[in-house]
């Protein structure tokens, strides 16, 4: 992620600290059947053409028999289609939305009929490399595109599609984690990254940046079974004549609504089976859109804002992005946080929720996050439960789901913070609304 054309991605993507919960159908949770890869019948819709919705419904293998409950994932349905083509689409069920990362990434096998055509840096195609918190990883081709999205489409736009094969992996990129190259695997059919930012890396993958040698970990481009780092352009924002060569956030494609996105789910008291809510592309663009005049609006500096909890503060200094900061981020399934006061016991390392908190009882907390540019604080309240109890319910929505963060790691809220809030992105560079602060920013 980035917020000056210079700063490379970080994290890559905030998500996958996640746990899969193996179950059998349950139909009180979800339905019990799944499509992927198929030909739609139509451009999917919404209640209105900037309006797709959104379920966390334990995602794609929780309807199978012997599969998994994928907790506080957010899913959506994506049409993905050759470019200038309306007829050469498949339908892609099951992305999970991301608005910690940028661009669309897909299995291979959910869009193998297409014949997408690659993105080609150098005159060879171009790989890219999503690299997660958790050491796992996504290594796919970059292609192009048209990504449809309730009513609106993004033209001839670079996306990944994950391999499906583990042949030929830099070192640089597999780094000893874990391939997440499955539906199994990941969770999903692929990630809806409709983050902060227009492209995943910017200037920190662009040769604009002044850097002699590209970064590892990010592009690559491949001869036999060598792969070496290249730079990716990021276009006309990185002052680039070469065209846009990085995945890239389809909502900037739109031709309107492309400013940012709102997140809307209803209010989740502890757990539930699944519920239903919507990812509205735009803001202050349409009628069902515009920014709410009780909404608080967080300056995202290097994307990011503070957070002050248990006696420290989780700050990002704007002048030169040090410090570990906070993000809002719904691609992460619980909150994620350091208990520098112990407060909170962690779950069994032996169990299935050896990544989460496990307190005795229902934990209740408090934290202050802060605009790092104006200084405005607004004091959050939120709960952790027992991570081990809240999957025994096999319910797919968990509002009190917490988890540690790495020492010297950032305040991740993830979707549970979601629950019951309209959370506004802004991404960068583009216009918004008069009376705003420049973007990116969150607001809710």
């Amino acid at each position: 992620m980035k917020e000056s054309s210079n700063q490379l991605r970080e994290d890559f993507v905030r998500k996958l600290v996640f746990v899969l919960i193996l179950l059998g159908c349950l139909a009180l949770a979800v339905g019990c059947s799944s499509s992927s890869g198929s030909t739609p019948s139509g451009v999917p819709t919404g209640t209105s053409s900037n309006v797709l919705e959104i379920a966390v419904d334990g995602g794609p293998t929780a309807s199978q028999a012997g599969g998994a409950i994928y907790p506080n994932g957010a899913f959506a349905t994506a049409t993905v289609c050759a470019p200038g083509s309306t007829s050469n689409c498949v339908t892609v069920d099951n992305l999970l939305v991301d608005t910690g990362s940028q661009g669309l990434r897909v299995l291979q096998s959910a869009v193998s009929s297409l014949n997408l055509p690659s993105v080609n840096i150098n005159g060879s195609a171009a790989y890219d490399c999503a690299s997660f918190v958790d050491g796992s990883f996504l290594w796919g081709q970059v292609q192009s595109a048209n990504v449809v999205l309730a009513g609106e489409t993004a033209s001839s736009v670079p996306i990944q599609v994950i391999s499906s094969s583990t042949a030929n992996i830099p070192t640089s990129c597999s780094n000893g984690g874990i391939n997440e190259n499955s539906q199994s695997s990941l969770g999903a059919n692929g990630i809806l990254g409709v983050g902060l930012e227009p492209f995943d890396c910017g200037g920190g993958c662009d040769q604009s940046s002044g850097a002699s040698t590209p970064p590892t970990g990010a592009y690559y481009t491949c001869s036999g079974t060598s792969c070496t780092p290249v730079f990716a352009s990021c276009g006309s924002e990185c002052s680039d004549s070469t065209g846009v060569q990085q995945v890239t956030n389809p909502v900037v494609a739109f031709p309107v609504d492309n400013n940012g996105v709102i997140v809307e789910l209803p209010s989740v008291s502890g757990s539930t089976a699944t519920v239903t809510g919507s990812l509205v592309f735009g803001i202050g663009t349409e009628t069902d859109n515009q920014f709410s005049s009780s909404a608080e609006l967080f300056t995202a500096a290097c994307d990011k804002f503070d957070t002050s909890f248990e006696g420290t503060d989780f700050y990002i200094d704007p002048s030169s992005c040090t410090g570990p900061g906070s993000f809002i981020d719904s691609g992460s399934n619980g909150y994620f946080f350091v208990d520098v006061n112990n407060v909170l016991a962690t779950c069994p390392s032996n169990s299935t929720a050896a990544d989460f908190y496990c307190p005795t009882s229902l934990t209740s907390l408090s934290a202050t996050v802060e605009d790092p540019v104006t200084m405005f604080p607004e004091v959050i309240d939120f709960s952790i439960d027992n991570a081990q109890t809240l999957f025994s319910s096999g319910d797919a929505a968990d509002s009190t789901l917490g988890g540690p963060a790495a020492a010297g790691s950032g305040f991740d809220w993830g979707l549970p913070f979601f629950y019951g809030r309209n959370v506004y992105s802004a991404i960068d560079g583009q216009t918004v609304p008069s009376g705003l602060a420049n973007a990116p920013w969150w607001a809710f």
